[in-house]
């Protein structure tokens, strides 16, 4: 009568250390998971200031570029008229000359806004993407699931019924 007594408490005893097991497991794949979804928010938001600050660096280039392409614009057209004053010539001829140059420098600002806005567009989708990222990284560590308490709890009836016969 002793043994089956011994038995069942050990059957029991090693249902409830294994839940115990499996629970401490739980919990630390779960701070596991909870700490690379905190870093991953972290990473996600450093990409993005990163992407934010060369937006703006972009962004005050292009206006530079923009202003020095009208000051350059100013000063040909200013040299072109001062020669042609110089040489004693006038007409139709300069002003084609200070049009052709007037045509020159739009068509350059029109291509630095272009540049501008393929590059803005381009971190626009970057920064699009630093979601994707930052999902990615969350979910590459499995999201883990608590122990069923109902294996502890069958796994201890199962014990129970096996020595139940023998007492």
């Amino acid at each position: 009568m002793c043994g089956p007594a011994v038995g069942l408490i050990a059957a029991v005893g090693s249902q409830v250390v294994g839940f115990m097991a499996q629970q401490q497991d739980f919990e630390n794949k779960k701070a596991a998971w909870e700490q690379n979804y905190i870093n991953s928010l972290a990473s996600g938001r450093e990409e993005q200031q990163a992407i934010t600050n060369r937006a703006i660096e972009e962004q005050e280039a292009s206006a530079q570029k923009m202003h020095l392409s009208l000051l350059e614009e100013g000063e040909k057209k200013a040299e072109a008229q001062v020669s042609a004053a110089e040489a004693g010539v006038a007409g139709i001829s300069v002003q084609s000359i200070i049009t052709d140059l007037g045509r020159k420098a739009s068509y350059n600002r029109v291509t630095l806004d272009r540049n501008y806005k393929i590059t803005a567009a381009q971190l626009t989708r970057e920064m699009s993407a630093t979601n994707t990222r930052t999902l990615n990284r969350i979910n590459s560590v499995e999201r883990p699931t608590p122990p069923n308490p109902l294996g502890l709890v069958f796994g201890v009836m199962g014990a129970g019924a096996q020595y139940a016969g023998q007492m």
